[in-house]
């Protein structure tokens, strides 16, 4: 690493943007790549009241409150705040109700940072009513870690512990890609783009799975609840092992049709290919945000190009997470491979087929579908996202998922009565698709009704 400053300061000396004795000085600016600022309620009362706390004990008055260290990158005149926003930030909203002419020029774009700036001015200005004001900054501590090269605070920002509330895979890959982008205009495009997107530490993870879990190679993903392990399974697929390339390639099945009347090239409407190599930067953002939209139009929104019996269903039956959660998200990610290849023209029967095959195994299964059940099922049984991506047509893929040869299930009998989470889901689905049978036949008649559901609920809909 290149030289790095280490100095001791209070927070009314950070926020004068010149430390004393130090060569450090600068305007205090949070960089487009940083994450939102996040603190709620929990994080603020924590932070106010240990303030509060700790200068109500007659004993300290004459020591200093350390807040823990705060890593910027010195650059032109400016320092950039690489971690410790969320601290900075509050203690700032803090002493703007003290005196705000002691408060640094901090500017923020994140609609997320202003809707939570506002929300905690509130919070702390209610806090100070009761008596919680007798906070000094000048006796408030902090250790600056300075550092001339990006590259070095970075290799400090993805360590750090911010305050209690820990940097996701997504914030650090994020950090990541937006520093590859070089161009400062399209960097900050680039970082309003990523602000935009819902569900990015769900969908990355959906992602995750999706391309480690292939019939060439397949890689075991981190349980859920291991999130260091996660994390570091993110970092290395997503920006360890991405390209060092500013090009920003999708890579895609296309259709060249010709006739008589001549000839044309069809583009499918969402570019990137779920396993399609990655490069730094804008590449892996417009890849994430490809997927991001998929999932939205699919399971967020209610898009009027897409019909409405397929949202019936997904409402009906794939929504409710009754002992189903693990089968959800596998159903939600073969159909997000499914849409990105081939689009949502035949959507509704492709959703019937792939629920087929991923909850069988709410029904082969005696009782619970664990989630180390699921890729160990989808190794037994061909591989369902290989099954997607090595068809080139909607009707070719529906004709592998209809083969017994490709795909087969035997209902297990057990649990099918009573109140279990087994026999409420067999009553979802056979409410929504019609299903007459009785609990002594189930078993044997189940799967062909059910096939026979779908032809009848696809014409009836406009897909045949």
């Amino acid at each position: 690493m290149n030289s790095i400053e280490l100095a001791s300061c209070t927070i009314a000396e950070l926020f004068t943007e010149n430390i004393p004795d130090t060569e450090i000085q600068g305007k205090l600016v949070i960089p487009e790549y940083q994450r939102p600022y996040v603190w709620g309620e929990k994080e603020v009362y924590k932070l106010i009241n240990d303030l509060s706390n700790y200068f109500e004990n007659q004993e300290q008055v004459h020591s200093m409150y350390y807040i823990g260290s705060i890593i910027l990158h010195k650059s032109n005149g400016i320092l950039n705040i690489i971690d410790g926003q969320q601290r900075i930030t509050t203690l700032a909203i803090l002493q703007s109700l003290f005196a705000e002419n002691k408060v640094p020029s901090i500017n923020y774009a994140s609609p997320i940072t202003i809707l939570n700036i506002k929300q905690n001015q509130r919070l702390i200005k209610k806090l100070l009513l009761e008596n919680h004001n007798n906070i000094d900054f000048s006796k408030i501590n902090c250790t600056l870690i300075v550092t001339p090269n990006e590259d070095d605070a970075y290799t400090f920002f993805e360590t750090q512990n911010t305050g209690g509330v820990r940097l996701s895979g997504a914030d650090i890959l994020k950090a990541f890609h937006l520093r590859a982008i070089s161009i400062e205009y399209r960097r900050s495009e680039f970082a309003i783009k990523w602000e935009t997107q819902k569900r990015v530490n769900e969908i990355i993870n959906y992602i995750l799975k999706a391309r480690r879990w292939n019939i060439l190679n397949f890689v075991d993903v981190p349980s859920h609840r291991n999130e260091n392990e996660t994390k570091k399974q993110l970092i290395l697929d997503f920006s360890e092992q991405t390209q060092n390339s500013n090009l920003d390639i999708a890579y895609h099945q296309i259709s060249y049709n010709s006739n008589q009347s001549g000839s044309h090239i069809q583009i499918p409407t969402y570019l990137y290919s779920i396993r399609q190599p990655l490069n730094n930067g804008e590449n892996f953002i417009s890849y994430l945000s490809s997927f991001c939209l998929i999932y939205s139009d699919l399971f967020l929104t209610k898009k009027a190009s897409i019909s409405s019996e397929y949202y019936k269903f997904y409402d009906t039956v794939i929504k409710p997470v009754d002992g189903t959660a693990y089968l959800k998200e596998l159903f939600e990610i073969a159909l997000m491979i499914y849409v990105s290849k081939f689009g949502t023209t035949n959507l509704l029967e492709a959703s019937f087929w792939i629920f087929r095959y991923t909850y069988s195994l709410r029904l082969s299964n005696q009782k619970t579908v664990r989630e180390d059940s699921i890729p160990a099922f989808i190794r037994n049984n061909h591989y369902i996202f290989d099954i997607i991506l090595s068809c080139f047509s909607h009707n070719e893929l529906i004709a592998s998922l209809k083969s017994e040869d490709q795909f087969s299930y035997v209902v297990n009998e057990n649990n099918l009565v009573g109140n279990t989470v087994k026999s409420r889901f067999l009553f979802r689905v056979t409410n929504y698709f019609k299903i007459k049978t009785s609990n002594e036949n189930i078993a044997l008649v189940y799967d062909n009704e059910l096939k026979d559901s779908f032809t009848e609920l696809i014409k009836e809909h406009g897909e045949i």
